[in-house]
């Protein structure tokens, strides 16, 4: 559930409210499985989770916030092709306070590096799941071996 932790962090960081007002968990995990090679290793299944974010005593912009969101989503989560639009439920406390919850949906996918220690089975090889990075080369030289 890394896009939610990230999504998180980021708005702890903008300062919305204290740390200790804001919170956010995952519901709803499912679980589709793929199973197919990729570059980045054995895609083995596809992650679709509904996030909730709750702020508590939230005072500033309503507007700033969704904006915040959206910039994140835009920047950070671009595929997001048929997964619902967020919700928010907004609880008013007073004139200026508010406890706001927002849900979002995520789709994260999985993948599996070959390994011969590894503890998955799979396609008669043993693999591991290990997060990684895809390195993409924008630059390169071929080179002849010196003909």
């Amino acid at each position: 559930m890394n896009k939610l932790k990230a999504l998180t962090t980021y708005l702890i960081e903008r300062n919305l409210v204290m740390p200790e007002q804001l919170d956010s968990w995952a519901n709803q995990v499912t679980l589709d499985l793929i199973w197919k090679p990729d570059v980045k290793g054995l895609h083995f299944a596809d992650m679709h989770y509904s996030a909730t974010i709750v702020l508590e005593r939230f005072a500033d912009d309503p507007g700033r916030l969704m904006a915040l969101l959206g910039s994140w989503l835009e920047n950070h989560d671009r595929d997001r092709d048929g997964l619902p639009s967020m919700t928010f439920a907004i609880d008013m406390l007073d004139n200026d306070l508010a406890d706001v919850e927002i849900t979002v949906e995520f789709v994260e996918p999985q993948y599996l590096a070959e390994d011969p220690d590894g503890e998955i089975e799979a396609f008669g090889q043993t693999w591991s799941f290990i997060p990684f990075d895809l390195w993409i080369a924008e630059e390169g030289e071929v080179g002849s071996h010196g003909r």
